[in-house]
């Protein structure tokens, strides 16, 4: 069983995916399977949109440093077979120079980004699930006491464990619909990000 408070370092897509949680009895409060499982894929596409990213950044940094190697490699090759070797340019060298750190730069902007985004994402949805919780068992009081009061203050212990069961459903469908809202919106500050390094770049 994967947990992410025993888990150290960078998380990855196979951690959320292969992520599993303990149930709870019927008559414990407890999260709804589907509902967690739909949210940490959603969380896991994240990550594997941010890897995606990551990994093209790297690759752009390479193909920057392999073409000053190649360079490198050509000016040393001419001086050599040169009977008055030359020198390269200052100018060259600072360009080729510039552009590497500035590959470098993206890659760093974006790994800083989304590890933000992705923390501000765990922040939100514990503090959902926190909440939802406590409205949940408020909701569901409410809802047996009512039943009670119905029943002249008899109580139905199976009656009232499906009402509480039902009231909790209901709380948790309700704060599925905002974790998605918070994604959706989590997602489209990632792409305006991804748009503004491809237009530096």
């Amino acid at each position: 069983m994967y947990t992410y408070r025993q888990s150290g370092g960078k998380v990855t897509v196979g951690q959320v995916n292969n992520a599993r949680f303990s149930m709870t009895s019927l008559t414990r409060r407890g999260y709804q399977p589907d509902e967690v499982h739909r949210f940490l894929t959603r969380i896991a596409d994240e990550l594997a949109s941010r890897d995606q990213r990551e990994a093209a950044l790297r690759a752009d940094a390479e193909k920057l440093k392999e073409a000053l190697r190649s360079w490198q490699s050509q000016q040393s090759s001419q001086r050599l077979q040169a009977a008055s070797p030359t020198t390269p340019t200052s100018t060259a060298v600072n360009l080729i120079s510039q552009a590497q750190q500035q590959a470098e730069g993206y890659v760093n902007q974006a790994q800083h980004y989304s590890r933000q985004i992705i923390a501000q994402a765990r922040a939100q949805a514990s503090e959902l699930m926190r909440q939802t919780q406590e409205r949940a068992k408020a909701e569901a009081d409410r809802a047996v006491a009512d039943f009670r009061r119905v029943n002249d203050g008899h109580s139905d212990r199976e009656a009232e464990e499906r009402i509480r069961q039902l009231v909790r459903t209901r709380s948790y469908l309700d704060a599925v619909e905002v974790a998605e809202e918070q994604l959706r919106l989590t997602r489209a500050g990632l792409e305006k990000e991804i748009a503004k390094l491809q237009d530096e770049v």
